[in-house]
Parts: structure tokens; C-alpha cells; sequence
């Protein structure tokens, strides 16, 4: 279904870009943003680090059920992290809440990492 979504969406961008009915204002997108925005779902959660690997890019949280439109039930999993996100400021045993993406290829990537507050 995601798929046809996407399509329809790349489509409707064409449309909108290439001389189809352009709305003033409205943005202009190209057919890889179109779908990359299109296929793109976020979520967010609250968990505890039980591993950090820097060389990797990845953390393993411990969480809580994940909300928004990327639901995921609780559990323990390695997250890839995205390329923004500072490694060095978690340690083992931190609670954090993140936000977490589902790319086009269906891996899940933690966008955003923050300390929870006491």
C-alpha cells in the first residue's frame, strides 16, 4: 500500500512540477522528494540505552511502546542511528527518548536522541 501511495505521490509531483495545474505558493518538489517524503514514517518513544556502538552507528534500547504514525510494540532492539545524532553523550543505563524513523527500505533509524529529565 505504501508503495502505491508513493507512486501516486511521485506522480502528483510530476504533475505539479512539469507544467501540470501549479498552484501559486505551492512548493515544488522533485520526484525523490516527493517519495522520500511520502514513504518516510516517524515515531516517538522513551527507553533506556543497554548498548552503545559507536563504530557502528547503532544503540540498543530497551522501550516502551513507540507512538505516533511508526507504532511498535515494547521491546529490546539495535537501532541504526542517523549521522546527525552525538554518540558520545549516552552511556549504558541512560533513559532517553528518541524519535525514530522507517526509511524507504523499510530500516528503522533513530533521528533524534535526548536525555530524559528527572
Amino acid at each position: 500500500m505504501k508503495t502505491r501511495f508513493a507512486r501516486v505521490a511521485a506522480c502528483a509531483a510530476i504533475s505539479i512540477g512539469i507544467g501540470g495545474a501549479a498552484v501559486q505558493g505551492a512548493p515544488r518538489y522533485t520526484v525523490a522528494q516527493a517519495t522520500e517524503q511520502a514513504e518516510k514514517t516517524t515515531g516517538q518513544g522513551e527507553g533506556v540505552v543497554r548498548a552503545v556502538d559507536a563504530d557502528e552507528r547503532r544503540i540498543m534500547i530497551t522501550h516502551a511502546p513507540v507512538t505516533g504514525p511508526l507504532e511498535m510494540s515494547p521491546m529490546t532492539m539495535a537501532f541504526r542511528v542517523a549521522p546527525n545524532v552525538d554518540l558520545s553523550s549516552l552511556s549504558k543505563g541512560m533513559k532517553i527518548k528518541f524519535t525514530i524513523s522507517r526509511d524507504a527500505k523499510g530500516l528503522y533509524v533513530i533521528e533524534d536522541v535526548r536525555p530524559e529529565k528527572p
